[in-house]
């Protein structure tokens, strides 16, 4: 608590130091050019900064939240921009207010559970939006266009914990966010000494009162910021442009707002008034980050590439490395203007600093993938894929759409290790006797989860003395310790004691057809791999160790307990093979023959594929 009132006192001196700046945009553009010297641009920074610390007291005691109270101290102890405080009381000033703050700062695991919260929003939103506009032509033909308004409509994490700060607090205890009632009361008394420096601060450097921001003004302001419908919301900050119209963060949300109720042309002109007043008081400022991010969105195609990418700069001139989704803006934007290099650079920059929340689902790999690799460069889209290929919740299919434009050699290289993981076993339905364990009549494949979805189709062709028979799994079960992996079960196949007898041979196909992605738009009306497997006659010691040896790494759960029997019975693989059989007593191993991936065959074995 004593941290968060610490960067609480910071963030609000620095908070006033901006609002004073921007408080005195008109003298700065009048009065201060006409005079043309150092002191008219000492009085804009000296009102901004004294604004912009009562802004930030505000927020906290309105808000009554440690999260808040954290962002502000934040912003002044880590993002101030010194060379714009022309006075030593500033600084006082400032000093007071971190000590204040100190007590109150939030712990870091309650950050960490914030991020993980904020990631999780940015999915959901993701998800939302490409759920919602599936059959929209647009995101047909601009894959960015959904994601980059996901992005801009969840913001940075300094916005959207305030736009979501109820469902936030749900989450966990409310009281535990809230401000201790030791810091609110001292932030209260600091209000009486920031009305009296301001008051020197006025007279010394000749500055009208009306140019300063009160606490009933600023009390008012949070509130409708605070106002759901955005058309109210509108309606009552147009009604207060008078006293905050030198302020810059006002123009953010009022454009913000405009853009919400579909008037682009004044949130346009609103985002051009942020900018045209704004100071640079903070090192990384998340107002004009965002106001560049909205620029950008409102300006769409008609916007020249010049103008997008001063927008550009600023974002990233804004944005720290812990601001990964105005990081992911500006790297879709920059692909979107077809330089890979820069966007390139910029993916790179959040894979680095471990933010991969953009690529660990299905749904945010739909949407975000074209627009990602798209003339991605090669070292781009091998690291992407890399990252990709470890995250379980994708499916393969998924990762087979992005590589589509590969040749399928390189394409099986990539996921090879998954096909390694694939066994093909037959299973007797009684398991009383451990040597006929895999003598049975059933077929049980065990396939890596990822390749498993719900509009997958899996079916076994036998091919034997009576031709062509095909099977449906009857039954389909995640392995308890083992999640990776699923087993598919093919009941009633054919009997392994007629073609261990008759010494027959049987060849196996199992095909794996998947729908096309909504989203893809080559002209591949499915995606289909087949895997064939043919039989081979062993000694039951030999097919045991064979088990042993192919099972054993896929199937050992992940807290070190022996694994359960491949098939499903009750004896461990290890325990079967040390039973005592007959030198005729001989069973079926299924090997491993060949892969067909977009009707190209590739020689695959119990030991891998082979490329050559």
């Amino acid at each position: 608590m004593a941290v968060l009132i610490r960067k609480f006192k910071k963030y609000a001196i620095f908070i006033v130091g901006v609002a004073i700046l921007l408080t005195a945009g008109p003298f700065w553009r009048g009065e201060a050019r006409a005079q043309g010297d150092g002191k008219s641009l000492e009085q804009l920074q000296v009102l901004q900064c004294l604004n912009q610390i009562a802004v930030s007291l505000t927020h906290i005691m309105n808000y009554n939240d440690k999260v808040v109270l954290d962002q502000e101290y934040n912003n002044i102890i880590n993002n101030l921009n010194l060379s714009k405080i022309p006075d030593a009381d500033i600084i006082t000033l400032l000093q007071e207010l971190m000590d204040l703050l100190t007590s109150s700062k939030i712990q870091e695991h309650e950050r960490a559970y914030l991020m993980r919260n904020y990631e999780k929003n940015i999915q959901e939103e993701l998800k939302k939006r490409l759920r919602s506009r599936i059959f929209d032509t647009d995101l047909v033909l601009n894959p960015y266009t959904t994601v980059l308004n996901a992005m801009l409509n969840v913001g940075s994490f300094y916005f959207n914990y305030r736009s979501q700060i109820d469902q936030y607090r749900k989450e966990e205890d409310e009281k535990a966010w809230q401000i201790e009632a030791k810091t609110l009361e001292g932030l209260n008394q600091f209000y009486k000494k920031l009305l009296k420096y301001s008051w020197d601060l006025m007279r010394r450097y000749n500055f009208p009162d009306e140019w300063r921001l009160d606490e009933k003004q600023l009390s008012t302001y949070t509130a409708i910021l605070k106002e759901g419908d955005p058309e109210l919301r509108y309606r009552k900050l147009e009604r207060i442009e008078r006293s905050f119209q030198k302020f810059p963060p006002y123009w953010y949300y009022r454009g913000q707002t405009a853009m919400d109720i579909g008037r682009r042309d004044e949130a346009l002109r609103c985002f051009d008034q942020f900018q045209s007043i704004h100071q640079g008081i903070f090192r990384k400022d998340p107002y004009a980050a965002s106001t560049a991010m909205c620029r950008t969105m409102l300006a769409g195609e008609a916007a020249s590439p010049d103008a997008i990418r001063k927008d550009l700069e600023r974002i990233l001139a804004n944005s720290d490395d812990a601001d990964w989704s105005n990081i992911l803006f500006a790297a879709m934007q920059y692909a979107r203007l077809g330089d890979a290099e820069t966007a390139g650079k910029l993916i790179l920059r959040n894979l680095d600093n471990g933010h991969t929340a953009f690529i660990e689902s299905p749904d945010m790999i739909r949407a975000v993938g074209p627009a990602l690799l798209l003339n991605a460069r090669p070292d781009v889209f091998d690291r992407v894929m890399e990252d990709v290929l470890e995250q379980d919740k994708v499916k393969n299919y998924d990762v087979l759409w992005l590589y589509q434009e590969m040749r399928n050699r390189d394409i099986l290289k990539k996921i090879e290790p998954e096909f390694n993981r694939v066994l093909l076993l037959s299973e007797n339905k009684s398991h009383l006797n451990p040597l006929n364990l895999f003598k049975g009549d059933n077929l049980s494949l065990f396939l890596p989860t990822r390749w498993v979805v719900d509009n997958l189709d899996v079916t076994l062709r036998l091919t034997g003395e009576r031709g062509e028979l095909k099977f449906r799994a009857d039954e389909m079960v995640v392995l308890p310790h083992h999640p990776e992996m699923t087993v598919l079960k093919f009941e009633d196949v054919f009997s392994i004691e007629s073609i261990v007898e008759k010494d027959r041979f049987v060849e196996i196909a199992v095909a794996l057809v998947h729908e096309k992605l909504p989203l893809d738009q080559t002209e591949k009306e499915k995606y289909d791999i087949e895997m064939f497997f043919t039989s081979e006659i062993l000694s039951a010691e030999s097919h045991l160790n064979k088990i042993i040896t192919y099972s054993k790494p896929i199937l050992a759960p992940a807290d070190g307990r022996e694994a359960p029997s491949p098939a499903g019975g009750q004896e461990k693989a290890a325990d079967v093979g040390h039973g005592k059989a007959d030198d005729d007593d001989e069973a079926v191993w299924f090997a491993k023959e060949q892969i067909v991936i977009n009707g190209e065959v590739f020689r695959w074995s119990d030991d891998g594929i082979l490329f050559k």
